[in-house]
């Protein structure tokens, strides 16, 4: 039998992964890291809006959207902490269209240096980020519509 990482993610209002899989490659704040199984111990910050790419232990992958939070690996165990994380399958795509369009409406009217920007901007970067994944897995390809 292959070894095995068992993968955690969690938001505050669920628990989106609890499984063994054969590794998660994912973006924090200062590059990208792959975690197999017996990984060092490790804690690191996740961006802002990211990826994780988990390659299942039937060397199936698949990709989640991760926002904001941490990650630790300890005792062959890696937990994504988030504020928010789902599957490509699991975005709405008229609630992503919809958030798009008020991150782009709430930033034509604020000063770029206002904290209320910043917040809109970030707002913006996930609703993208979940439109690319959502087209990405399903094949759609066009990111214009």
């Amino acid at each position: 039998m292959a070894a095995e990482l068992h993968l955690r993610i969690v938001t505050p209002d669920r628990t989106v992964v609890d499984r063994k899989v054969a590794g998660v490659s994912f973006l924090g704040l200062d590059g990208s890291y792959g975690v197999l199984p017996k990984h060092a111990p490790m804690l690191t910050a996740i961006g802002v809006t990211g990826f994780a790419h988990v390659t299942e232990t039937d060397g199936k992958t698949s990709d989640l959207f991760l926002s904001d939070g941490f990650a630790q690996v300890q005792g062959n165990v890696l937990t994504l902490v988030c504020e928010a994380g789902e599957a490509a399958a699991e975005i709405d795509m008229a609630r992503v269209k919809a958030a798009e369009a008020k991150a782009r409406e709430k930033l034509a009217g604020l000063d770029k240096l206002s904290q209320e920007y910043t917040n809109a901007e970030a707002s913006l970067r996930k609703a993208l980020a979940r439109e690319l994944l959502s087209r990405r897995t399903t094949g759609s390809g066009n990111l214009s519509s």
